[in-house]
């Protein structure tokens, strides 16, 4: 098993570049969220398309395809869990099992471990790290992991601290700072 890391729900901030436990750079995912038909692309470091995203329902419980070598080899989408979640992913067959409060998850297809997730503090800051039984399908277990690191809860991700009268808050990708002038007067 290889181990592969890749940053935190960074898409904000630009694209994510997946690195081995050596700091060897393999592959870069872009794109972004939250519309109807929005996507994310994992290429190889060369260049090469290897795997896609592409949202494809919104609301409450949204839904993804995955695209692998330009095929549609799957489905995702959430639902409703309390402390443990359990998620299948269509085609594929396989069985997503974790916790919301550790962020850590496991992937099974039967009884076969495909990858595990968790969280980790790396040198290039917070980051999840990704131990995935084959290299043939690791451009798929990250994109199931993107997808599983943007549905964190917000309580689980890190917010941005309040300076002076603005107030920062963040809902998924997108920050707004709101001033003092929108604020509802008090009665």
């Amino acid at each position: 098993m290889r181990k592969l890391y890749f940053s935190r729900n960074s898409f904000a901030k630009g694209a994510r570049i997946v690195r081995d436990a050596h700091d060897q750079s393999h592959y870069l995912l872009v794109g972004r969220w939250g519309r109807r038909q929005d996507a994310l692309s994992l290429y190889a470091i060369q260049g090469e398309l290897l795997a896609e995203i592409k949202q494809t329902s919104l609301g409450l419980l949204p839904k993804f395809d995955l695209y692998y070598n330009r095929q549609n080899v799957g489905s995702i989408s959430k639902t409703l869990g309390f402390w443990h979640e359990m998620i299948y992913v269509r085609k594929l067959r396989w069985i997503i099992m974790g916790s919301l409060n550790t962020e850590s998850y496991r992937i099974y297809h039967g009884t076969d471990l495909v990858m595990t997730m968790r969280p980790v503090v790396t040198s290039n800051g917070e980051a999840f790290e990704l131990e995935i039984a084959e290299e043939t399908i690791e451009p798929i277990c990250i994109c199931v992991a993107a997808i599983l690191d943007h549905w964190q809860k917000p309580t689980n991700r890190n917010r941005d601290k309040v300076l002076g009268d603005n107030y920062n808050v963040t809902f998924g990708e997108s920050n707004y700072t709101l001033h003092s002038h929108h604020k509802v007067p008090q009665p």
